[in-house]
């Protein structure tokens, strides 16, 4: 039997009739306050379709029954119970479950929402498990706990899936400069803010992102700049007529290299800062039954990572999965010369690829959390930069020489291992956990650089290889793993969302 289900006191309830539904997939992000908790009795019926499912090799399925069937028995107080008064504007997602349990829509959102935690993974949860879990909703919470092992295991049945044809390749990203761009024409650029969406998964459910703060012009540049730094990435290897050539002050650049020295020539100031925040996989929020636009709270629901490392009683540390991204800031200042770019750029690996994303796109709920590293400046900051460029021309293309899902997404890292290997090779220090690449890939891909005879990059194609070698896998013990997933909470003690995270510190050391 599960143990007893703690609400938020200040969460609001998520419940309410037909007629309180919003009408628009857009709605308000702010956060109504109630003096009145109470628990969630369900979701008013309505239509649900749900969508389409990687398949997963039998054996790995198995596997996961197994585990979410030994989870129903044994189900006790969910790692995801959040602590009361941390964060006002949320929900806990025993209680989202406890309600979808009470929904003839409770199957299909279900599923839509397995689908989003772990898509990560390659693990899916059979349809006869999730209708036991409808019986005891708390319990699919405490499935949802994987080990390192258990999702480097399902990425790789993820690629064979996606060998055997039964999945499809991400989209690759559109570039939307020419091929030659001057960025004093950055203002006649037309480049409209990607949309931010919500879709709704169940009547006052929803799942995707909303808007940030930052303006239509910050977005505009950060996108500019952040496909600056991947399509000169993507030089190294291309072919002579196929390279991407970006004018700064009159001086065309077609090498990250010159566009950095460019930079700096020009007075910029660029620097560099490695972050770790919880992965928002779910991105889940609830509408405020009653409100008029509605209004929104968030659903804290990340994937939980079994470390294997317990207390003298056996109570095992379960963190949160965290996203790790290097920062790239580029500002301007009274001396630059040429347009006054001023952007922020996030450079990691993730199922859309690996390289460099724009910041401040969307909004990022506060319990998300946030750690950084000191800042890196001067030659610190432009060899991370050239790290990061070099590592993402290596990983797509050994990516397509082996033909791997998503740009190799899992097997040749992920988040995590993209950005540790840079600041390993830049600091000799990585903070990043869990850690899960398959190092005889990108090493194979970097030995044959090394040996091309083209002497062009072979330093910091050897900063990478040494990087690599001296990380470890989490898939396996290792002395680091402890330091590094406490050094990936991205809260100060007193901040964290879960009470399993207290715990989680507590048993890490800190």
């Amino acid at each position: 039997m599960p143990g007893p289900v703690r609400n938020n006191p200040n969460a609001p309830s998520i419940t309410g009739p037909a007629s309180t539904r919003p009408a628009t997939t857009t709605p308000s992000t702010t956060p109504a306050e109630s003096s009145t908790p109470a628990r969630p009795q369900g979701w008013t019926p309505g239509a649900s379709t749900p969508g389409r499912r990687p398949q997963v090799p039998p054996a790995l399925t198995n596997v996961v029954t197994n585990r979410v069937t030994d989870a129903l028995r044994t189900a006790g107080p969910s790692s995801y119970e959040l602590l009361p008064n941390r964060y006002p504007g949320t929900v806990g997602l025993p209680q989202v479950l406890q309600g979808l349990a009470n929904s003839p829509q409770g199957g299909a959102a279900a599923t839509k929402l397995l689908e989003k935690l772990q898509q990560q993974t390659g693990v899916m949860v059979p349809p006869e498990v999730l209708a036991q879990v409808k019986q005891n909703p708390a319990a699919l919470t405490r499935a949802l706990e994987v080990t390192p092992g258990q999702m480097s295991g399902g990425i790789a049945a993820l690629n064979a899936a996606y060998k055997a044809g039964k999945v499809k390749n991400p989209a690759p990203r559109e570039n939307v400069l020419p091929q030659k761009f001057d960025l004093a024409k950055l203002g006649e650029l037309d480049l409209p803010r990607p949309k931010s969406e919500l879709k709704e998964i169940a009547p006052g459910l929803f799942t995707g992102d909303v808007a940030s703060t930052a303006s239509d012009a910050e977005v505009k540049q950060n996108r500019v700049m952040s496909e600056v730094f991947q399509r000169l990435s993507r030089n190294a290897t291309a072919a002579p007529g196929e390279q991407f050539e970006v004018t700064l002050n009159g001086k065309a650049h077609t090498s990250m290299d010159s566009f950095l020295q460019g930079l700096k020539d020009a007075g910029y100031d660029v620097s560099v800062r490695f972050d770790s925040r919880v992965a928002n996989f779910a991105a889940l929020k609830a509408a405020v039954p009653g409100t008029q636009p509605p209004q929104l709270v968030d659903v804290p629901a990340p994937l939980m990572i079994k470390t294997g490392i317990t207390d003298a009683l056996g109570k095992e540390a379960v963190v949160p999965a965290a996203h790790s991204e290097m920062m790239v800031f580029i500002k301007s200042g009274p001396n630059t010369q040429g347009p006054a770019l001023d952007a922020t750029t996030r450079y990691y690996q993730g199922t859309g690829g690996t390289g460099f994303f724009p910041a401040n796109v969307h909004a990022e709920p506060e319990w998300l959390g946030r750690a950084s590293s000191p800042v890196l400046k001067g030659a610190d900051a432009m060899k991370a930069v050239r790290l990061a460029g070099a590592f993402t021309d290596v990983v797509e293309d050994a990516a397509k020489r082996l033909d791997l899902y998503a740009d190799g997404y899992g097997i040749t890292g992920v988040c995590n291992d993209s950005v540790a290997v840079v600041q390993q090779a830049v600091t000799g220090n990585a903070t990043q956990y869990p850690l899960l690449m398959n190092d005889s890939v990108l090493l194979g891909e970097l030995q044959r650089r090394l040996s091309d005879g083209d002497r062009t990059g072979d330093a910091g194609y050897r900063a990478l290889k040494k990087a690599i070698g001296e990380l470890p896998s989490d898939a396996r013990p290792n002395p680091s793993a402890a330091r590094r997933a406490l050094e990936s909470l991205p809260w100060e003690s007193g901040k964290e969302p879960f009470q399993s995270t207290v715990d989680a510190r507590r048993i890490l050391g800190g």
